[in-house]
């Protein structure tokens, strides 16, 4: 049954209708200046026309300013374990907008509010979002033209809930995340102007990412897991954090066997219709049997220690001399990257015969 919540003042703060100036003023007064022109080139990507959008945001808090400035939303679904409506009043209030209804009803509150010009609604949802109950939300949900997700929230650690997120996207539509989606996964990353990646323009846990969703994603959990053991078998290959010399070609001829067995696993169970087959297999191939060595992922090597340095800059972490950081730099000869490279074949000859 159906409960409105009651007028308190903060609801009434914003009674007259903002201009577009000083909508954008109150965005970057919450926001700040750089937050706010980063989510306007957003907002050229996801929705250049203003149109109607409904959005999807997973363990927010009351952070609807983001949503909006990045959108321009007019629905907007917000998922969180802790009751956050009362907060997302005060947050609809601080950038402008004029709250018109609230009710609730069990665990979901709907807020009715105007801004920038159009009627919206946040539909909150009280709820720890897990693999029980993830499709009972999102059944409830609906499909969304954006997703919105930062990676500390933590939804994008369990492929299985990533999946069902994801396929509830409407194909064509985007997410906004603060790390690199899977290209497995359906999404094709959209550029950003260059210069938002810089330290002036950190979001989250990174910088913002915008993938476009070209597919279906159903099945993917497999791919996903595939591809996080690829990648670790593809950092074993080229020396990881053992290095590459004599001492660490003993430990590499114990682990990597055995490592891709499980790759090879993994990459048999991928169904054969799948579109994605050949180029995982032509990839898994050119990664671990053709290409050499890629000296930037060898533990302290002077490509892999430059790789460090320049991302400690990016940072802002990085306060030593490059002469001193370099120094440490202690480079496998051609020998040892030969005799790495050609155990590495090898075993691979083995596990995967019928491939050279």
């Amino acid at each position: 049954m159906e409960k409105k919540l009651p007028a308190k003042e903060s609801m009434k703060e914003a009674v007259a209708p903002y201009s577009p100036k000083e909508v954008e003023s109150r965005l970057a007064s919450k926001l700040g200046e750089k937050r706010l022109e980063l989510h306007g080139e957003a907002l050229k990507i996801v929705n250049p026309e203003r149109k109607d959008l409904t959005v999807f945001y997973p363990s927010p808090g009351p952070d609807v300013a983001n949503v909006l400035a990045a959108t321009r939303a007019t629905t907007l679904h917000l998922a969180d374990k802790n009751q956050q409506t009362e907060a997302i009043i005060t947050e609809v209030n601080d950038i402008g907008g004029r709250i018109r209804k609230v009710s609730q009803s069990e665990n979901k509150s709907e807020i009715d509010f105007e801004w920038d010009g159009k009627n919206r609604k946040v539909i909150f949802h009280l709820i720890n979002i897990d693999k029980d109950n993830i499709d009972k939300l999102l059944a409830d949900v609906g499909q969304y033209d954006v997703y919105f997700e930062k990676k500390s929230q933590g939804l994008s650690s369990d492929p299985k809930v990533m999946e069902k997120l994801i396929d509830n996207l409407k194909t064509g539509g985007h997410a906004i995340l603060d790390y690199q989606a899977d290209d497995y996964i359906g999404l094709e990353k959209e550029q950003l102007d260059s210069k938002y990646d810089g330290a002036n323009y950190q979001y989250g846990d990174g910088r913002m990412r915008i993938h476009h969703k070209r597919r279906s994603v159903r099945g993917a959990a497999h791919i996903i897991h595939f591809n996080k053991l690829f990648s670790d078998v593809v950092d074993l290959r080229n020396g990881g954090s053992l290095g590459v010399d004599d001492e660490a070609l003993n430990f590499f001829k114990e682990g990597y066997e055995s490592n891709l067995m499980k790759l090879r696993k993994l990459y048999e169970a991928i169904p054969q219709e799948s579109e994605e087959k050949a180029s995982i297999r032509a990839e898994i191939k050119k990664e671990l049997y053709d290409s050499e060595i890629d000296k930037s992922r060898v533990l302290d090597s002077t490509e892999n220690l430059w790789k460090q340095m320049e991302g400690l800059k990016k940072k802002r972490l990085f306060n030593s001399t490059e002469e001193e950081f370099i120094g440490r730099a202690s480079n496998p000869t051609e020998q040892q990257l030969k005799n790495f490279r050609e155990e590495g074949r090898k075993i691979f000859r083995e596990v995967f015969p019928v491939w050279v």
